[in-house]
């Protein structure tokens, strides 16, 4: 019988390879399939995990957080019909479907990035996210997350550095503005 594969195997890893390189497209590609292995067996999820908090309109657990705030695991819920608006991460970050199905958009930055608190973006794709899908962003990257669906979903997102200390911003498409923000962790 081979034994599961869990958190702290998956930490272990992540560890390892963020030691090996800092290149983000390799650790995507080495750190992608053993975040898939630790979602497929969800005899570890806890009832917490499905709590988002009503302001917000998810719910972040933080799994593992290395000291100085890097290397941070989250695993984020969301309430049925909500989202969270534009935003980066100040960090890599490599998110793996639990439960459900998640609209994940990203978007391109159009302007220079010379004016302080202005910011134009345009919708660049958008893929449905589902169980063992990944969704891997390089620091810089912009996304939008929205659950469409009936249930609370589960996603398992890996960060280079926890986000509430990275300097990151959420997007106003309409006014075009970047302002920073951070999160209400459980």
């Amino acid at each position: 019988m081979t034994a599961s594969y869990g958190l702290e195997d998956y930490v272990a890893d992540l560890r390892r390879i963020t030691a090996e390189t800092t290149d983000e497209s390799e650790i995507f590609d080495r750190l992608g399939p053993l975040a898939q292995q630790l979602v497929a067996d969800k005899s570890w999820l806890k009832p917490e995990y499905y709590q988002a908090d009503a302001e917000q309109r998810f719910g972040i657990n933080v799994l593992h957080e290395e000291a100085g705030h890097s290397l941070a695991i989250f695993m984020v819920s969301w309430d049925p019909h909500k989202g969270v608006a534009p935003h980066d991460h100040g960090t890599w970050a490599l998110i793996a479907g639990v439960e459900g199905i998640e609209r994940n958009t990203s978007y391109a930055r159009l302007d220079d990035r010379s004016r302080d608190g202005y910011a134009e973006i345009e919708i660049k794709s958008e893929l449905q996210a589902g169980p063992g899908d990944l969704v891997c962003m390089k620091n810089g990257g912009i996304h939008s997350v929205r659950n469409d669906s009936d249930a609370v979903t589960l996603s398992l997102h890996t960060y280079g550095m926890h986000v509430n200390h990275t300097e990151r911003s959420v997007y106003d498409m309409e006014a075009n503005s970047a302002e920073t923000f951070q999160l209400k962790i459980a």
